[in-house]
């Protein structure tokens, strides 16, 4: 897919999903739920205090008669409300009006989450200005503390996603600041280890290479000057990022000077989970519900 109207396509082709917004009475949310239910991508599983929902619906022209709605102002309610609601008859869950703290806390509740005993994974799909396709990348909104175990079930997570939307070989570069291996950059050394099990077959469905810097993972003239060989150079379906700090300075840094468009999602759970800032546009939320009907479609 080279660009978010390539996804939203691929949405429209799956038929409406069932989207669970807990704590919905936020207009930048419904203004995102407005424009995927206009383009028949969802059926709206709005929660949050009903009145105030209804309110802003009103002022934006959401069709709320096209909504499920359950008035639920409390927010610790909401939540559990909305786990059970995308637990049985829903297909995905959406974050609202409220902090990724509080939204985190309620996801991996063991009692009523969506936790899957996994890791959750954040990911986001960012279509950047002069690069050829939609690039992927990870962590920039859930894990602080990335060890070697980590990096792999975020691979997996990130592979998983990819295949189920329809890239079947993705290929996943592992960033660094260097090529080179040094004790002192764990990112380089867990690289060249998850590199070596890539080629013994534990992640099946993905091509891996690293530590890559980040102009080899993306440019083909910078991996030649490097004289890197690898088909993962110059055409990266999905970046690693060493950490939390960098991926999500990075993604910030390319949407706010850089004119790159972006959705998001969490990966790992029952469910797939769309968790933006509330600062993000109606259209990047836009985006990210395509996004999780084609995840939850697959």
């Amino acid at each position: 897919m080279k660009s978010f109207d390539d996804l939203i396509n691929l949405a429209r082709s799956k038929g409406k999903r069932r989207c669970v917004v807990v704590k919905a009475e936020d207009e930048a949310v419904l203004e995102g739920i407005r424009l995927a239910q206009e383009l028949g991508l969802i059926m709206p599983v709005l929660i949050g205090d009903a009145q105030a929902i209804t309110t802003i619906g009103q002022k934006i022209r959401l069709n709320t008669t096209d909504c499920e709605m359950y008035d639920c102002a409390d927010e610790a309610e909401a939540i559990i409300k909305a786990n059970e609601l995308v637990r049985t008859k829903g297909d995905f869950l959406m974050k609202g009006m409220l902090s990724t703290s509080s939204f985190l806390k309620g996801i991996l509740d063991k009692e009523t989450g969506l936790r899957k005993g996994k890791i959750l994974s954040h990911i986001a799909a960012l279509e950047i200005p002069g690069y050829h396709k939609l690039l992927f990348m990870s962590d920039g909104g859930m894990n602080p503390r990335l060890d070697l175990n980590t990096r792999i079930e975020i691979i997996k997570n990130a592979v998983h996603t990819l295949n189920q939307m329809g890239i079947d070989q993705p290929k996943i570069g592992l960033v660094a600041a260097s090529e080179t291996v040094h004790p002192d950059m764990p990112e380089t050394v867990d690289a060249a280890e998850i590199v070596q099990m890539n080629q013994s077959g534990k992640f099946a469905g993905a091509t891996i290479a690293g530590p890559f810097g980040f102009d080899v993972a993306i440019s083909k003239e910078a991996a030649a000057i490097k004289k890197i060989e690898s088909t993962v150079a110059g055409d990266a379906d999905f970046i690693l990022m060493p950490n939390i700090s960098a991926a999500n300075i990075w993604a910030k840094g390319l949407i706010y000077f850089g004119k790159t468009r972006a959705a998001g999602m969490v990966a790992g759970a029952l469910r797939p989970i769309i968790m933006l800032s509330r600062a993000d546009e109606p259209v990047t939320k836009l985006n990210s519900i395509a996004l999780g009907v084609i995840i939850s479609a697959t």
